[in-house]
C-alpha cells in the first residue's frame, strides 16, 4: 500500500530563480470534477465561469486580485487572473487547493447573532381542555436547557455542518461567506429569545445581510421553525411548545447592533417636560 504523500504539481528544468507575488484570492468558487478537468486542459479556451468573474480579477499597487476556481471533489484548483480576458491568461495550478482554502476560511470566521422573541405554550394539564396555557419569555427562561438540547436533538445529520444553511439552496455570495447558521435560545435580561447563530468568513454587504435575514425569516416561519413547534419538549412542569416566528406585528429578526440601537434611541426620545416659552 502506498503511503507517501502525491502531490499534483509540475517540476520546472534548472530554475534560475523562483520568483513570487502577492496574489489575492476575491472570490473561491467550487465546481464538479468534469468541470475543472476541462479547464485545466483547455485553459486559453474561453471560460463561462471566468467571463462571469471578471470583476474579481484585476491587478493594481503589486497585487494581483484572483479567482480561484477548484474541484469540490479532488480538492486541486487553479489561481487566475484573467486581466479582462473570457480565459486563464495568467494563472496558476495550486495542490489541495480546497483544504489550504477551507482552512483558510475557518481561521477566519466571524459571529454574527440574529434575535427574535418566542411564543411558548404549555399543554393544559386536563385533555379536555383546548386552551393552550402561553408561558412569559422570563418564566420561559427556566427551560432554556430543555430547549436547547431538545433543538440539538432535532438537527438531522445533514444539517450538523451548516445548520440552515444547508437548505439555502442558491449558489451566490450568501452561501459562500455563510459557513453555518443553527437556532438556540438565550437569556437575555430574564427573557428567553430565539437566536439563529451564524458564522460568517468576510463580511456581509447590505444586501447580502438582508438577503440572509430573509431567508432565516423563511426557515423559522415555513421551514425548520414551523416543523419545531409542532413538537412537544418535555420539561419539569410539563411538555411545552417553542416558537421562534408569529404573526404578531412586534416580531422581528434582529442583529445585537440593531437592538442596541433601537435601545438607544429609547432612552434619548424622552418627553418634553416643561420647556416652554
Amino acid at each position: 500500500m502506498n503511503n507517501k504523500l502525491i502531490i499534483n504539481t509540475n517540476l520546472l528544468r534548472k530554475e534560475s530563480e523562483f520568483k513570487t507575488y502577492t496574489c489575492v484570492v476575491e472570490k473561491a468558487v467550487p465546481v464538479p470534477t468534469e468541470e475543472f478537468e476541462r479547464l485545466k486542459h483547455t485553459p486559453m479556451c474561453n471560460n463561462d465561469l471566468i467571463s462571469e468573474n471578471l470583476n474579481s480579477m484585476w491587478y493594481g499597487n503589486g497585487v494581483h486580485h484572483c479567482l480561484l476556481i477548484y474541484d469540490k471533489q479532488q480538492g486541486d484548483g487553479l489561481l487566475i487572473e484573467s486581466e479582462g480576458a473570457p480565459y486563464a491568461r495568467y494563472a496558476q495550478y495550486i495542490p489541495n487547493t480546497k483544504l489550504l482554502y477551507e482552512n483558510h476560511m475557518q481561521n477566519h470566521l466571524q459571529e454574527l447573532k440574529f434575535y427574535c422573541p418566542l411564543e411558548i405554550n404549555r399543554e393544559p394539564e386536563c385533555r379536555y381542555d383546548e386552551e393552550y396555557e402561553k408561558i412569559s419569555s422570563y418564566e420561559a427562561s427556566a427551560y432554556k436547557s430543555e430547549i436547547n438540547r431538545f433543538i440539538e436533538d432535532f438537527t438531522m445529520p445533514e444539517e450538523k455542518e451548516r445548520g440552515l444553511m444547508n437548505w439555502y439552496g442558491k449558489d451566490n455570495s450568501v452561501d459562500q461567506k455563510v459557513r453555518s447558521a443553527f437556532m438556540s435560545v438565550e437569556e437575555r435580561d430574564g427573557e428567553l429569545v430565539g437566536v439563529i447563530t451564524a458564522q460568517i468568513y468576510g463580511q456581509l454587504t447590505d444586501e447580502e445581510l438582508e438577503e440572509f435575514r430573509s431567508y432565516c425569516e423563511g426557515q423559522l416561519s415555513d421551514g425548520v421553525g414551523e416543523s419545531l413547534e409542532q413538537r412537544p419538549i418535555k420539561t419539569p412542569d410539563g411538555d411545552i411548545y417553542v416558537s421562534f416566528w408569529n404573526s404578531d406585528d412586534n416580531w422581528s429578526l434582529q442583529t445585537e447592533e440593531e437592538i442596541n440601537s433601537i435601545q438607544s434611541e429609547d432612552l434619548t426620545d424622552e418627553p418634553d417636560i416643561g420647556m416652554t416659552m
